[in-house]
């Protein structure tokens, strides 16, 4: 997991939290002293840091601005913790640099999955209450150069035009206007698209990672791929890529049942690093979400374009559903924990009341902690399927996230991008 510097003059709760964290694999650094914590922050630099607000010295406050100011941990993402919780305090945390504002007292649950947000957030990233994501205003930018390394920053891309735009690492054929009139597919949607749906049945099991880096494997063998992440608060996708898209599915929600061929390609915005086509979702959380029949039609735009098109489908919505009955492969994500096994095992009963042919579903088990609560042959026994693929717990991920290229593109010895090319072998089969 990840390694977090904590500071908090109250050792009592510095080491409730301590415990909190690495109960669920963190590694933790404590002090209780903000000078202290901005050298340990200097020449350790942790994966995150967590501050308290009210300390002797130097202020929560203080320590933050002075982190951002510091080209050595200027890009470390942080969380205020404090026992105030008024609008304002939140406000003063934000405007300091924080990425994150939690109020004491905080239940393990509300602080491990703020921390995994933010972490797969990144530090150019705000994470609001109901873990809610939006870009900070600025970019977070050290305050004096530095020679040493540092995780590498976002780039914030321009949204694709309809001219052709530069190509791609792989130097496949730049996707623009004219090539998709001239591809128009109409009529009944086909039988097998080049359409994988990646969907998981709750928040952490890992589902966008696994459909970025599918999406990244089938990029950097050749093909034209197109990532659509049709999650409507605020797809998680984006993060992963470290895209800011300008354009996204969004601006189809008034366009009725069927996509103009013309506007589609302006939505896409491409991921330089693995060449991937990422038709995002809306910045901003909505209640509203594509029609079954107008996802079908994108679908189908885009895959008489792309040699493959992996959608990230946070959620069994209507938007999913198009999706669902339009894919070649179904891959559904579960976690090794009790819930996940009674959830995925009546979600797969779900999808043959669907009508959808069995054969076409994988089924992989994805291990987002060190330990596994409940061992694939048990699972596999509890489903009455066999597991289409077990994917590890891989330390190098976070970083991933971090650097926004995904691991299977910067490291395809591990053991993490070998399970996703396994996956891959046996979806294609």
């Amino acid at each position: 997991m990840a390694r977090i510097l904590l500071i908090d003059d109250d050792l009592n709760l510095l080491q409730m939290v301590k415990l909190m964290l690495t109960r669920v694999g963190h590694e933790v650094d404590t002090t209780s002293s903000g000078e202290e914590g901005l050298t340990i922050a200097a020449r350790q630099r942790p994966d995150m840091a967590i501050i308290d607000v009210m300390m002797p010295g130097l202020s929560g406050y203080d320590v933050v601005r002075k982190m951002r100011q510091e080209p050595r941990t200027a890009r470390i993402p942080i969380i205020i913790l404090t026992a105030r919780s008024q609008p304002m305090d939140k406000h003063m945390a934000l405007e300091a640099g924080a990425n994150a504002f939690l109020s004491k007292p905080v239940t393990a649950q509300e602080l491990t999955e703020r921390v995994d947000a933010v972490l797969e957030a990144g530090v150019d990233y705000r994470v609001h209450t109901g873990l809610l994501t939006e870009p900070a205003s600025q970019p977070v930018q050290p305050g004096s150069p530095d020679t040493s390394p540092t995780p590498e920053a976002p780039a914030v891309p321009s949204p694709v035009p309809s001219s052709p735009p530069a190509e791609t690492p792989s130097d496949r054929k730049p996707i623009g206007v004219a090539e998709a009139q001239q591809r128009k597919v109409t009529g009944p949607l086909p039988a097998s698209l080049p359409l994988i749906t990646v969907i998981g049945l709750r928040g952490g099991t890992g589902s966008t990672t696994l459909a970025v880096n599918l999406a990244a494997l089938w990029a950097g063998a050749g093909r034209r791929v197109c990532l659509a992440d049709f999650s409507a608060v605020s797809g998680h996708a984006q993060l992963h890529l470290h895209l800011t898209p300008q354009q996204h599915w969004g601006q189809l929600l008034n366009a009725g049942d069927a996509p103009d061929p013309r506007a589609l390609p302006r939505l896409l915005t491409v991921h330089q690093k693995s060449g991937i086509a990422l038709l995002g979702a809306p910045p901003i959380p909505t209640h509203s979400t594509l029609s079954a029949r107008m996802v079908q039609g994108v679908l189908r735009e885009l895959s008489s374009t792309f040699d493959q098109v992996v959608v990230d489908a946070p959620t069994l919505d209507t938007a999913t559903r198009g999706a669902l009955l339009a894919s070649r492969a179904v891959v559904v994500v579960m976690t090794d924990d009790p819930p996940a096994v009674q959830t995925t095992a009546q979600f797969l009963a779900g999808l043959q009341s669907m009508n959808i042919e069995m054969g076409r579903v994988r089924v992989v088990l994805n291990h987002v902690r060190p330990a596994a609560d409940i061992p694939a042959e048990t699972i596999q026994k509890a489903l009455r399927r066999p597991l289409s693929a077990e994917i590890p717990y891989d330390t190098e991920q976070t970083n991933a996230i971090r650097r926004g290229v995904p691991l299977v593109v910067s490291d395809a010895n591990r053991p993490f991008s070998k399970a996703v090319q396994q996956l891959a072998r046996t979806i294609a089969g």
